[in-house]
């Protein structure tokens, strides 16, 4: 049986920096990309544009909160998007997912940037999976996407500041 996909709605965020700086810092693999005390990402296989990474990533589930690892695949286009495809695999959350791709676009505002991130997933089970996805995942991945949207902006723009390379600009036009 063929199972349906689950196209979220595209989280946006408006960044007060460079998009080539935001996209250096999303991609800078190490202790600055760790957040809520979740192992920093891990490259196990370095293909140049295309690496495959190991994340601890902390997901919000019927109020509780809970770190899941996962591995997927990234492909880099510097600096306009980075397009992240899960393995699957035997974990509560790897091994319930069919698919799991998700997209992070940097867009220039004249000298700003817009960040987009989209996500678009499947569970395996035919039509109880897809109702599971839709009740119970989609509205925990919304959240994660949002969360870590704000996140990623504050470590971007906290970056910005210090950049000799991507200076902050005094203001940005508003979006």
């Amino acid at each position: 049986m063929t199972i349906k996909p689950i196209e979220l709605q595209p989280a946006e965020v408006h960044i007060h920096a460079d998009r080539r700086l935001a996209f250096q810092v999303v991609t800078a693999f190490g202790a600055a990309m760790s957040e809520n005390g979740a192992p920093p990402p891990q490259v196990l296989q370095d293909e140049g544009d295309r690496k495959l990474v190991a994340f601890s990533t902390p997901v919000m589930l019927l109020g509780m909160s809970k770190t899941f690892p996962t591995t997927e695949w990234l492909t880099m286009r510097e600096p306009e998007q980075i397009d992240f495809s899960l393995v699957p695999g035997n974990g509560p959350i790897t091994g319930g997912l069919k698919m799991l791709e998700d997209r992070f676009t940097f867009e220039d505002r004249s000298g700003c940037t817009l960040m987009r991130y989209e996500s678009t997933f499947a569970i395996r089970w035919s039509w109880p999976g897809w109702l599971l996805g839709k009740l119970l995942f989609a509205p925990a991945i919304k959240s994660h996407m949002r969360h870590h949207l704000d996140d990623v902006k504050m470590m971007i723009e906290e970056r910005a500041k210090r950049s000799r390379v991507y200076p902050q600009l005094e203001s940005c036009p508003e979006m």
